[in-house]
């Protein structure tokens, strides 16, 4: 039975985890002596009807109003329509790849008490990668994307906010047994995949 492999990675806003997801998955897709893996991207909030709705409160004035429960219980209805489109690629022995998983929800809206709890309902990965870097970074590569797509800035980028993310992302593996690496996303986006490809590959065989 071919082994089945979902890679997580994730992050605050701006760590760089779009950039990764894209080079691992051109990795692995000339892996193998040119045989490759067949590789499933996707990313969360998605494109569902509860992925739209995160989408339009996030870059709305009025998500500062937005009560927690009703973030989780978005995050969490279109985590669980994500996961029906994961679990089909795994059977089809597709090397999954995605980009923000429940880990977010932990770091973003969860205490640390509830995160084995609400973890617990959803698929474990194979490996998650948690790109840290400073906030400031973070933020400016944020403002340098949207100069250029045009996007309204999100209600959660913000430095104040992603401060407290960021210590709560670096918390994760204390409070889970999940396969976590730390990865430091503030160096240069080559240095960054070739730990990121190392690590990989001692999970592909």
């Amino acid at each position: 039975m071919k082994q089945k492999i979902f890679i997580v990675i994730d992050g605050i806003d701006g760590a760089g985890k779009t950039t990764q997801v894209v080079l691992l998955k051109k990795y692995l897709e000339s892996k193998s002596k040119g045989k490759g893996h067949d590789v499933f991207i996707t990313s969360e909030p998605t494109d569902s009807k509860y992925g739209r709705e995160i989408e339009s409160f996030l870059r709305k004035k009025q998500a500062s109003h937005v009560k927690k429960e009703r973030w989780i219980e978005l995050f969490t209805a279109d985590r669980r329509e994500n996961l029906q489109r994961i679990r089909g690629a795994l059977e089809e022995g597709k090397v999954v790849i995605c980009d923000r998983y429940y880990y977010s929800t932990l770091a973003y809206q969860l205490d640390e008490n509830e995160w084995q709890e609400y973890a617990s309902q959803f698929l474990l990965p194979s490996i998650i990668f948690i790109l840290d870097c400073p906030v400031e970074i973070g933020l400016e590569r944020v403002r340098e994307k949207y100069a250029m797509t045009g996007e309204k800035k999100a209600f959660f980028e913000k430095v104040n906010i992603l401060r407290g993310v960021k210590k709560k992302f670096l918390l994760l593996p204390n409070y889970l047994k999940d396969n976590i690496k730390i990865i430091d996303s503030s160096r240069k986006i080559d240095v960054v995949f070739s730990d990121i490809r190392l690590e990989v590959d001692k999970i592909i065989s």
